[in-house]
């Protein structure tokens, strides 16, 4: 089917125009805050965050997010991570509130900062030191900084269908046409230096073993390699075996390893994907779920590589800074979250791991007997649907052809008051009860029959 006939079937689909109607009679303020919004701002939405139809949230509460209209959704968004205890929990609420009597931003350091510290360090297995920054972005900057200081090399090496934020060094992608084995790069986006690709970076072929031969051949010039235990392209729980040859082959090669918890850090379970996997890296950065909502990155590691960040015991220098890195709101709402998690891990976890796994189950068999072309992947809390029939090894293996059907469908959800956002990354919070998956479980069903019904799938 080609874009036009598809999209004449979207126009000629019954479902499809009943849903968009509903979306447009009852959010009249967000199309206003839109517009409003298109006149003053060069990015009105950025498309990981674009919805199908679009709408603004006015509060949050638990699993449900609530429009300016006054809508009720489940929210599957999660904050894009951050909110393992659902949205608004009431231990971080109240530890913010205490904070703000004593103020919001001092710049110089506050006893906060020492004590979230202390609880990183002691739920990663790889920590002997940590430095805190605002977003997953800064962390991941950091640490290629400080790997490419402590081994005096150069290059540093991620895998395809990774992210690892939006500096530079990040926004770089496999080249799709290139060999699935050896793959070469391009970018993601303009704007970034072509040396970048050409001598910095490196891109090697997830789950294949081509990987460890490709950074035998660079060991010389590489510095890092770096990878999302779970991407959030490709969720999934399998990769162990991979995770632990490639930690060998860096070891062999003298080469750092660096494992990306910016997402699965404090959500897989406490430890994150280094607990999970019983796996020390050199290096991993942290971000979303270790601020308890608000904006946060942290970059740990082995003590000596960690010295960078000071030049401790004669450690090359890096330059490092942020006027909010380690603010008292931040380092508040952390301690009141990783501590509610860390003393609730056993009760919070399993469940987390158990609805998780039901609800990809009950879609991917519910997809299966329609003979429905998509599948759930999920890493427990953590989702993506992606529309494509046949196995799937990593992102190389995802399909175009059905981006239509895919597009529907959250319009399809977003009808049926489920929210996931553009990057169609979706997560469960422990504030998710069975009652709320089953009504999610439910929603994704039905949105599958719309597509149905209009000839899409």
């Amino acid at each position: 089917m080609d874009k036009e006939q598809a999209n004449k079937l979207i126009l000629a689909g019954e479902r499809s125009q009943a849903v968009r109607r509903k979306l447009v009679e009852r959010t009249p303020k967000s199309a206003a805050v839109r517009d409003q919004g298109e006149q003053a701002l060069a990015q009105e939405i950025v498309g990981t965050v674009k919805l199908p139809h679009p709408i603004y949230i006015d509060h949050a509460d638990g699993p449900y997010l609530t429009d300016i209209d006054g809508n009720e959704y489940i929210d599957l968004t999660g904050g894009f991570g951050p909110n393992v205890l659902g949205n608004k929990p009431e231990v971080v609420e109240s530890a913010l509130q205490e904070q703000i009597t004593k103020g919001w931003h001092f710049g110089i350091p506050s006893t906060p900062q020492q004590t979230l510290a202390d609880i990183v360090q002691a739920a990663g297995p790889c920590v002997d030191h940590v430095v805190f920054c605002n977003s997953g972005t800064e962390a991941t900057m950091f640490a290629i900084r400080a790997a490419r200081a402590f081994t005096g090399k150069q290059k540093v090496a991620l895998f395809d269908g990774s992210y690892h934020g939006v500096h530079d060094y990040a926004l770089i992608k496999v080249d799709e046409a290139s060999d699935r084995s050896n793959p070469t790069h391009t970018f993601l986006g303009a704007g970034i230096p072509k040396a970048i690709g050409d001598d910095l970076m490196l891109t090697l072929p997830y789950r294949d073993e081509s990987a460890y031969d490709i950074i035998r051949e660079h060991k010389d010039d590489l510095a890092l390699v770096m990878i999302e235990p779970v991407q959030s392209s490709n969720p999934r729980l399998d990769a162990g075996d991979f995770l632990r040859g490639l930690k060998s082959v860096c070891e062999e090669c003298d080469v750092l390893f660096m494992l990306d918890e910016v997402i699965t850090g404090f959500r897989i379970t406490y430890g994150g994907c280094q607990a999970h996997y019983d796996l020390k890296p050199d290096l991993a950065t942290y971000g979303k779920a270790v601020g308890g909502g608000l904006p946060i990155g942290a970059v740990g590691g082995r003590q000596d590589i960690m010295n960078t960040f000071s030049g401790k015991d004669g450690a090359p220098y890096i330059f490092t800074g942020g006027t909010f890195s380690g603010n008292p709101l931040t380092m508040t709402a952390g301690i009141a979250a990783t501590t509610y998690m860390r003393d609730n891990q056993d009760e919070i976890y399993p469940y987390l791991m158990e609805q998780g796994n039901r609800l990809a189950d009950e879609v991917n068999s519910f997809c299966e007997s329609r003979q429905i072309p998509a599948r759930l992947m999920n890493a427990g809390s953590m989702f993506h649907l992606v529309f494509t029939p046949g196995e799937i090894n990593s992102s190389r293996d995802l399909s175009s052809e059905w981006r239509i059907a895919e597009r529907e469908f959250y319009l399809h959800l977003l009808g049926h008051n489920v929210i996931v956002p553009g990057i169609h990354l979706a997560f469960l919070s422990h504030a998710h009860r069975p009652e709320h998956v089953d009504t999610v479980i439910d929603a994704f069903k039905a949105s599958f029959e719309d597509l149905q019904a209009d000839g899409l799938v």
